[in-house]
């Protein structure tokens, strides 16, 4: 993948330069979306180790960090960076990852009364999925900086992970979200 983009690499390409048989490679995996999943699991690894609060309420950030740590991601986004079919395998892939942290973490993640924690977990994966979609589709200048799309992220979603604040320190984040 540093040498040729995924819309253009085939099963074939990946079993000849590994030298082994197709059989070989649909024994281990799917599918090369399957195969690339694997790859970027394994190389963001780093990623689980940001704490729960900062990878939800700074996606973009967390993401970014994690991916221009890895020297050999940052080489694969460089070659990837015009491929449709590679931006949108892996950014489900990292949507997966963060909805699971909405599920696994339910615990710690305070939302408003009203609105089902479960909910969340669809909320969360689908307003991620239209802010990247805005930036790869936008006919105007977007400002891509991490930090900036985390605040605009937080202020279009209403979810907060606790941390060791007590509950009327929490009660006080929603009344200035919501302000």
């Amino acid at each position: 993948m540093k040498n040729k983009e995924f819309s253009d690499i085939t099963v074939k390409n990946i079993c000849s330069f590994a030298l082994i048989h197709r059989t070989t490679f649909y024994q281990h995996f799917f599918d090369k979306y399957d195969l690339l999943v694997y790859l970027i699991s394994s190389l963001t690894k780093e990623f689980f180790s940001i704490d729960i609060q900062q990878r939800i309420n700074n996606p973009f950030s967390s993401i970014n960090n994690t991916i221009n740590n890895v020297d050999e991601l940052k080489a694969i986004k460089e070659k990837q960076s015009n491929d449709k079919e590679f931006e949108r395998a892996t950014t489900n892939h990292f949507i997966q990852i963060l909805q699971n942290d909405i599920l696994e973490n339910q615990q710690k993640i305070t939302t408003p009364p009203d609105i089902p924690i479960e909910l969340i977990f669809y909320i969360y994966g689908s307003v991620l999925f239209g802010f990247i979609e805005w930036i790869q589709n936008s006919k105007t200048k977007i400002n891509t900086d991490s930090k900036k799309l985390d605040e605009l992220f937080r202020r279009s979603i209403n979810i907060h992970v606790k941390n060791n604040q007590n509950p009327e320190q929490i009660k006080s984040l929603f009344n200035q979200h919501n302000r």
